[in-house]
């Protein structure tokens, strides 16, 4: 599309952007919902910000675990927008989007998956309530911080918390009336205005609301003649909150969230099979770098305005917290609906007639292709409530809780062929520390969870010979030990063993045969060990881990040819296991009054110990899928021990300078520069196809003061166009669908705008 805004503003920003190369990505580690950022603040204005990731209040240099915290001011000067802009600026944590904005691709220490198969590893929470689902579209300006904590979680945080957790805390009112008001105008359709009003309403009652609306046309053309638009996305986004404080001991906190979708058609440039390049005698493959110069051709069969992604999104959550002499309680709930319409074009290519299986049968090659871009709807709704208490004694030296939690979803799937599904998980967790001596403390989580999952696919299942017996229970115990010496003021070491799990479940199409329906859980293993210290006479801040994870009956996608001879079914199973070991470096370094530095790098070794694929052994052997079933042929040509799953960049670097000092006697002059490198992600597990390595460089630079902040920006001041997701699929039009082709998404090119916000 294109779209152009006056020449002017664009001359301007690009001059303002471009006039700076200093800015930096300060990562604060930050707090829960209800207690207040203390700082402590040395002679040489390192901040250490207190942080309560695991449920009491512990100084950033002193935790023993890994969290990184972006805060409001950090993701405006950072211009970030989104999730996945602070993760594209963190180490050990990468996102991208799927399918557009209805599916994330979350990867935490190399532990990924593939949207739609298998369970997410990663889960997001909003103010510590669990979140199911795509976040990308949730404005960041009504949020506070963004939370990463990197790991297995699931002693502490529960469920699909595989290999970490994302928690969004929102804005909190003021005690003295205050709001804002902030736009932003950039090429391709990029505009967005937020306005925020928090108060006081008297000693006991606060409130604060805030309204957001996000446009983006895009900057991709589709092909097809009078085919719908591609890549555009519009977002409507409310959010209420009522704060109440009946008395000194006591805190009730109530939040609502609505978020509404209007999206085209997601982009995928398609490579097709003609560009196949390996493999030529036995399956024919791609291998190398995915050639991005490919046309985007999308729809062309429904009504322009059927294809894309119409979806709303609600959140509430209750959060009530009193303090008793001996102790305090925490009751936490939340709720959460999801109501989507769509249509996507299956064939990626605009493809209006498809092969037909009747050609075996005397008929013609091709059929109608309308069944490939159905419309599709979609509605599911959770709660969950959790209750803790926690106390201490012996003077404080011990510390410890107990908790228990209850979580509902009822899912009504998209696809006519799938089931309704009601998923429900109970759980009760402890935990306790203790103080050994004063410089060492051990601390020891853990959690008994039990998942029911109740679906058409489950009552099929068991009354088919030989799995009458199956349960449609998934129970698991995880634990997390910790063990932290403070070796001085400055200094903290730090051992972790933690444990994870990954939900198991069911596979719903109803032409998989009994033997594929049931996914086992996955399970994790994690040790960490790391270092925090202060050096330089504290102008440098060093934060060091190095961790291993053996990663046990993980989940993937493979597929299933029915014998209807239709599209073929993919499905999960439980095929792989795979080990990871990886290194993580940040350091803040202080080089003078107006200028500071942010460097995270991180090296992560994830390879598969065991996997057998049968799409594998035909690709190298040029077997039949019965054949490659076979064991011996699976085992001689299927084996992938050694390849790396996929979307895992095995380095990651960010570098991000900030400069701030006074221009004038009312406003001070800031600049930010952010760059960030990630190496290569395979687009599957066979390790041939993969996008390329991506440096992403933006530039931020303005003027500001108590009320007034406006800026000048460029992102990917490179045009770097690396894909940010490839998938493996078939082409539609092939024999017997037989060949494959890839459908991979573009990254978003340069963009050149300003933003301007009020404040008081």
């Amino acid at each position: 599309m294109n779209k152009k805004f006056a020449p002017k503003i664009v001359s301007f920003a690009i001059k303002m952007a471009l006039f700076t190369s200093v800015t930096m990505m300060q990562q604060a580690y930050a707090d829960e919902e209800n207690i207040d950022a203390k700082k402590e603040t040395r002679d040489n204005n390192i901040e250490y910000i207190e942080v309560t990731s695991r449920h009491r209040g512990e100084s950033l240099n002193k935790i023993p675990i890994s969290v990184v915290s972006f805060g409001l001011e950090e993701m405006e000067k950072a211009g970030m927008r989104s999730v996945g802009d602070i993760a594209s600026a963190s180490v050990g944590f990468s996102m991208e989007k799927g399918y557009g904005r209805q599916s994330d691709i979350p990867v935490i220490r190399g532990v990924s998956w593939i949207p739609g198969y298998g369970t997410q590893k990663a889960s997001y929470f909003i103010d510590g309530v669990y979140f199911d689902g795509s976040i990308q579209s949730l404005p960041l300006d009504l949020i506070e911080r963004v939370e990463i904590v990197k790991g297995p979680q699931s002693a502490l945080y529960g469920r699909r918390t595989f290999s970490g957790a994302i928690n969004l805390v929102t804005r909190k009112p003021t005690d003295e009336l205050s709001g804002y008001v902030n736009t932003t105008i950039g090429q391709n359709g990029n505009r967005s205005i937020g306005t925020g009003l928090s108060t006081k309403l008297n000693d006991m009652v606060a409130i604060r609301a805030g309204l957001s609306f996000d446009t983006y046309d895009g900057d991709w053309d589709n092909e097809i003649a009078g085919g719908p638009s591609v890549g555009g996305e519009k977002t409507n986004s409310q959010m209420i909150g009522l704060y109440f404080t009946p008395s000194n001991n006591t805190s009730i906190d109530i939040n609502y969230v609505r978020n509404e979708n209007d999206d085209d058609h997601s982009v995928f440039h398609y490579q097709g099979p003609d560009e196949n390049n390996c493999y030529l005698d036995t399956r024919p493959y791609y291998c190398g770098v995915a050639n991005i110069d490919n046309s985007i051709k999308i729809g062309g069969v429904l009504d322009n305005d059927a294809y894309g992604l119409r979806a709303t999104r609600t959140h509430m959550s209750f959060q009530l917290k009193h303090t008793f002499d001996f102790g305090q309680f925490t009751w936490i709930s939340g709720k959460n609906t999801f109501d989507l319409e769509r249509a996507i074009d299956q064939t990626y290519t605009g493809y209006d007639q498809v092969f037909s299986f009747g050609f075996f049968f005397g008929g013609p090659y091709f059929e109608d292709g309308a069944a490939w871009h159905i419309p599709e709807s979609a509605k599911d709704s959770e709660y969950s409530h959790e209750v803790r208490f926690s106390s201490s004694a012996l003077d404080d030296r011990l510390l410890w809780s107990v908790g228990a939690y209850l979580w509902h979803k009822e899912d009504e799937p998209e696809n006519v062929n799938e089931f309704v599904q009601e998923d429900d998980n109970k759980a009760f967790m402890a935990m306790v520390s203790y103080d050994i001596t004063e410089d060492l403390n051990v601390s020891f989580e853990a959690r008994r969870s039990t998942d029911e999952i109740n679906s058409l696919a489950y009552d099929n299942l068991i009354n088919m010979p030989g799995f009458e017996d199956t349960s449609n229970e998934f129970s698991s115990t995880t634990t997390r030990f910790i063990a932290e010496y403070d070796v001085n003021e400055d200094t903290l070491v730090y051992f972790t063993r933690s444990e994870g799990n990954s939900p198991g479940g069911f596979n719903t199409h109803e032409e998989l045969p009994s033997d594929l329906v049931v996914i086992q859980e996955e399970e994790m293993l994690m040790y960490e060990g790391g270092i925090k210290t202060t050096l330089l006479d504290g102008d440098l801040y060093l934060s060091a881990a190095i961790y291993n994870m053996d990663w046990k009956k993980q989940q993937l996608t493979d597929s299933f040819m029915p014998d209807t001879g239709a599209v073929p079914v993919s499905y999960t199973s439980n095929a792989g296991k795979t080990n990871i070991t990886g290194i993580e470096l940040q350091v803040t370094y202080i080089i003078s009054d107006s200028l500071n530095m942010n460097l995270g790098m991180s090296h992560t070794d994830a390879e598969f110990k065991t996997l057998f694929d049968s799409n594998h052994c035909r690709i190298i052997s040029g077997l039949s899928s019965t054949e490659c079933n076979q064991p011996d042929n699976l085992r001689n040509f299927g084996d992938l021990s050694g390849n790396t799953p996929p979307q895992v960049p095995k380095n990651e670097v960010t570098m991000a300078l900030n400069y701030s000092a006074p221009l004038t006697a009312n406003f001070d002059l800031f600049g930010r520069l952010d760059v960030n490198y990630d190496s290569t992600r395979y687009g599957h597990i066979h390790n041939l196809i993969e996008t390329g390595a991506r440096t992403l460089v933006n530039v931020n630079m303005g003027i500001e003061n108590d009320n007034w902040s406006l800026s000048a920006w460029v992102k990917n001041a490179t045009d770097d166009d690396t894909p940010t997701y490839i998938f493996r699929y078939i082409d539609a039009q092939s024999f017997a669908y037989a060949s494959r082709a890839f459908p991979i998404a573009p990254s978003r090119g340069r963009e050149v705008g300003i933003t301007a916000s009020y404040r008081f």
